[in-house]
């Protein structure tokens, strides 16, 4: 579920041409997201300010980062136009059953906003371009930077997140 929300997830003025669900298509490359996640109280998480993450994407992945390629929600809408997008449905993690309600606000192509309510957490999320993806990152691989060098966690195609 965590994934799910920070994504974005990992990963835009008048963005560029819509995709198939709706959504801007982002820049190709490396995405920085700045996420923190807060609690039904408002108050950040323990180890969920600013927390930084890497993704690599391309046309194919671009949407499975913000649709969680659907694979642990069903419903999900999406609608808007211009700059500002909703995504809302339910998911299913830990056994229950939870609304998400995502709003993605596009500066450009180059730099998206994302707020995220899944049950009673918040995340936000500030995504950023950086350039090409490093050599040995994929399209749809996530993690982090660490000492120039990346190390990845996750792929958004990986056969468990489908």
């Amino acid at each position: 579920m965590m994934r799910i929300l920070m994504s974005g997830l990992i990963l835009l003025g008048a963005a560029g041409p819509a995709l198939a669900d709706g959504l801007p298509a982002r820049e190709p490359g490396l995405w920085q997201s700045a996420s923190t996640v807060t609690g039904p109280d408002g108050q950040p998480l323990a180890n969920a300010v600013n927390v930084v993450t890497v993704s690599c994407v391309d046309a194919l992945t671009d949407q499975k980062f913000f649709l969680s390629n659907q694979s642990a929600c069903n419903t999900l809408t999406v609608s808007g136009g211009g700059n500002t997008y909703r995504i809302d449905g339910t998911c299913r993690g830990n056994g229950k059953t939870s609304a998400i309600h995502e709003t993605l606000d596009y500066a450009d192509s180059k730099d998206v906003t994302l707020t995220a309510k899944l049950g009673q957490m918040t995340v936000h999320s500030r995504l950023q371009w950086q350039g090409v993806c490093p050599d040995g990152m994929q399209p749809g691989d996530e993690g982090d930077i660490e000492n120039g060098a990346f190390v990845k966690a996750d792929n958004i195609n990986d056969q468990a997140n489908q």
